[in-house]
């Protein structure tokens, strides 16, 4: 086994460097199902497993590459497990009512995948991927919870679970690392975000590694933002293997890339790596409140260490009249707008298709629209409508602004449109501002960046501990710029990034 660990700093196109070992090991006469291309995301190993299939075309995408995707389904598809077998949406609401508490579900990127929220299966979760029993765990937190009620909460589930013989999503891993003999032979094998593993799925990458002949071990320390949700960057940096830098960042500019060094030369335990920056000099503002930034032209990403943190920002921005998204969503509804801009696309004469109809007779005024026609009862799903056919053959009985007609979307709402609207910006189409916590913007990029350079209490007394994954934070942050970085000062010397 031939180990190579691979140091991609920020913008320095690491994943294009893997795909580039698949494309060459293919080139090489390597079968595809002895190449191994594990990611985090569902979306980046089927990602790899298509560029590979554009210079390879006689590969099949379905059946060729069955070792391209996440450790998790890896585990899913070694051990046989069906989906039957799994906690579902309906097996977490049970649970919760058997154990009187109250769990989000959502569902994951994986078919057999079940997001689940809650403080104390989230902390009961930590502990396993760790590797550390609950006692120990609960020790070295800071959770809120009393022993008896976090060892109720455990002991039930596990119950649960055993009861019913079902599986969650961490039971997948602690089982494969028991079954190592289920796991592939490789000839080659790729892990992408390597700084990101944590303990349990170390386990389960040094198993496929024992069974494989050369290892690529790929990610950057320095952007080990994840160690509070069990993220095990030691491992990566003590493994021993060759060691291989890229060296040239396509992404930070300059002044930024300085910037950066002085906080990234602060962390203690790190892989030393030099890069270098773009040569576009960039540049670097600082601000004493987030009001004195013009964030009204060009592409924003807006970052703050916690997401209460965006709060203030999120209603001086909509204040201003700007589209914006936050948590993955519009300031505006798709639904809204769809409605706004089809509306006024039918007095200026135009046709509409009948989704855009049904949106629009969603948040019309009941008395615009006659009685018995607002369900649009007879209307065709492949037709296109005009206002006159509207008004002839759907009740329709106004033609009037829509602010005016579309009375249902709500004042506030009218009023931020309106807003938009006088300021001359497009609702449609590309967001140009986006709001996220840096932890959700790792590997997202933007051409200006604006910092939020407070930090929760928690975050703030996290610099006293382990200063290293503080100084993470806000190196990530600083690196997502492509050409400006502005940051905002803190309100509180103690309780903001260290600049």
């Amino acid at each position: 086994m031939k180990i190579e660990k691979i140091f991609g700093p920020p913008g320095s196109g690491k994943t294009t460097f893997l795909l580039d070992i698949v494309d060459l090991e293919l080139a090489n006469g390597v079968s595809p199902q002895k190449i191994g291309y594990f990611s985090f995301t569902k979306k980046a190993s089927t990602e790899a497993r298509d560029r590979a299939i554009i210079k390879f075309p006689d590969l099949n995408r379905d059946t060729d590459f069955p070792w391209f995707r996440t450790l998790h389904s890896l585990a899913y598809r070694c051990l046989g497990v069906r989906s039957q077998d799994m906690m579902s949406p309906m097996d977490y609401k049970s649970f919760a009512v058997e154990a009187g508490i109250e769990i989000g579900i959502d569902n994951g990127e994986e078919d057999f995948m079940v997001k689940v929220d809650n403080p104390i299966l989230n902390e009961i979760n930590i502990a396993r991927i760790k590797g550390l029993d609950l006692r120990t765990h609960y020790n070295q937190s800071a959770m809120q919870i009393e022993w008896f009620h976090f060892e109720y909460v455990e002991r039930a589930y596990r119950h649960y679970k055993d009861s019913h013989d079902l599986m969650d999503f961490t039971d997948l891993l602690e089982r494969v690392v028991e079954s190592v003999e289920l796991l592939p032979r490789l000839e080659v094998l790729i892990i992408d975000e390597a700084q990101d593993l944590s303990r349990l799925q170390w386990a389960v990458v040094m198993a496929l590694a024992d069974r494989s002949d050369r290892v690529f071990l790929a990610g950057d320390d320095d952007q080990a933002v994840y160690t509070w949700a069990g993220a095990d960057v030691k491992s990566f940096l003590n493994l021993t293997g060759k060691i291989t830098i890229l060296e040239q960042s396509y992404r930070v500019p300059a002044k930024v890339h300085a910037l950066a060094n002085t906080v990234v030369n602060r962390i203690r335990e790190r892989q030393p790596k030099t890069w270098n920056p773009r040569q576009e000099e960039g540049s670097v503002q600082y601000y004493n409140d987030f009001t004195h930034v013009d964030i009204t032209a060009g592409d924003w990403l807006i970052l703050a260490a916690t997401n209460y943190l965006l709060t203030d920002m999120h209603s001086w921005i909509k204040s201003q009249g700007l589209l914006f998204e936050r948590h993955g969503q519009r300031s505006i509804s798709e639904s809204i707008l769809s409605a706004v801009t089809g509306w006024e696309s039918l007095r200026r004469g135009n046709p509409v298709l009948f989704t855009t109809v049904k949106a629009i007779y969603k948040y019309l005024d009941s008395s615009f629209v006659k009685h018995g026609f607002k369900g649009l009862k007879g209307a065709s799903e492949d037709q296109f409508y005009t206002m006159a056919t509207l008004v002839e053959k759907h009740g329709l009985l106004t033609d009037d602004i829509w602010h005016k007609a579309l009375t249902k979307i709500g004042e506030e709402r009218r009023d931020y449109i309106i807003a938009m609207l006088r300021r001359g910006m497009k609702i449609t189409g590309k967001i140009p501002i986006k709001l996220s916590t840096i932890h959700g913007a790792k590997g997202g990029e933007a051409d200006k960046v604006l910092l939020l350079s407070d930090l929760s209490t928690r975050f703030a007394k996290e610099y006293e501990r382990n200063s290293d994954d503080i100084n993470r934070l806000l190196y990530v942050g600083i690196t997502r710029a492509k050409q400006e970085l502005h940051i905002v000062l803190p309100k509180n010397q103690q309780k903001g990034f260290h600049l």
